[in-house]
């Protein structure tokens, strides 16, 4: 899909309405949920520096919903590295299929580095800027000798990738999802329809059972979202979304709604947006939370000092992490979390 925001589509170097020398970015990420929004960060950067550039993403299949609606990102190109562009084959079947059709001034290339180096350094980048500089791919990017030291947290490191090319500093922007308004549309009139009352999303499961909610803080947290008058709504996704759920008490399970496996990640993006809080275990939902501009707590099991600093919520969201032992405490976290609601309000007065 394309979204041209005004441009036609060309090649490297040709000129916009203001004379200005058109620049042709493209970025290679196809890791996963999370990774693919922090990425918005190096977009929204280009996006500052060169105001009319043209932003091709090549993502992972399963999120193709994630890129194309970032803000920023002009086209997207999935690769389906488990299906059809799995393996060799799969690799000289996507560059066949793109090859020429933009001379791209740079490539910046996050997760999966050498796959994503040499799928652009074929696909003609003029330069590949990339965070991960193994043996192999070091004949092939711009920035060999790049020390990151100074840049931990993930949407940091990503964003400064556009500065070595661009040799300007980045900026902490926030990130943006662009929510699709059939998604809007879709969640008020199948999912919310009968829900007067302001809510709060509980998202406690991910891919990683050390990252996951206890049944505890969950049952303590919906006694206390209900009690002060909001409606708790469970998310998730998978078999393992509904066989959590069905494992909480009968008494907890008539307070919670569950909305597992009912939204895609659009309508996902939009139902945060209704909501008036999420507490999230560390996963993608709750960095679609920051993208959306809706007020997060979120709740870290693993606390490895590095991991911390790379993965927290930056200061400029409306977000808390909740961590160590704080994060079994539901006291303590709704007490967080109605403070970041309060935040809101007023800044929406």
């Amino acid at each position: 899909m394309v979204r041209t925001y005004g441009m036609d589509n060309k090649t490297s170097g040709s000129f916009n309405i203001n004379g200005d020398t058109m620049k042709y970015f493209l970025i290679y990420s196809v890791a996963y949920f999370g990774d693919t929004l922090m990425t918005n960060s190096l977009c929204l950067n280009l996006k500052k520096i060169y105001p009319n550039c043209y932003i091709v993403y090549i993502v992972n299949k399963n999120f193709y919903d994630v890129a194309i609606n970032l803000e920023g990102v002009n086209e997207v190109w999935i690769y389906d590295k488990h299906g059809e562009h799995k393996g060799l084959n799969g690799i000289f079947s996507f560059i066949k299929k793109y090859k020429g059709k933009y001379k791209f001034d740079s490539a910046f290339v996050t997760f999966a580095p050498l796959r994503g180096v040499l799928i652009s350094k074929i696909l003609g980048a003029e330069k590949i800027y990339t965070e991960y500089k193994s043996t192999i791919c070091r004949p092939f990017i711009s920035n060999k000798n790049t020390n990151f030291k100074n840049y931990i947290h993930i949407q940091d490191r990503i964003a400064y990738l556009g500065e070595l090319y661009s040799k300007k500093p980045f900026e902490i922007l926030k990130i943006k999802y662009n929510i699709p308004k059939n998604a809007i549309q879709y969640v008020d009139e199948n999912l919310l329809f009968n829900i007067k009352k302001p809510f709060v999303i509980l998202n406690p499961i991910t891919k990683n059972k050390i990252k996951d909610f206890k049944k505890e803080l969950i049952t303590d947290l919906v006694t206390l979202i209900d009690k002060d008058g909001y409606i708790p709504i469970m998310t998730g996704i998978g078999q393992e979304s509904n066989d959590y759920y069905n494992s909480l008490p009968e008494l907890t399970k008539n307070k919670l709604l569950n909305f597992s496996n009912k939204t895609t990640i659009p309508q996902l993006a939009a139902l945060l947006k209704r909501s008036s809080l999420l507490i999230s275990a560390d996963t993608g939902t709750a960095h679609l939370a920051l993208a959306t501009n809706t007020p997060l707590i979120d709740i870290f099991y693993r606390n490895e000092e590095f991991r911390l600093k790379r993965c927290a919520p930056k200061s400029i969201y409306n977000a808390k992490s909740v961590t160590h032992k704080k994060a079994l405490d539901s006291i303590y976290i709704w007490e967080k979390g109605k403070e970041i609601i309060k935040r809101r309000f007023y800044e929406n007065l």
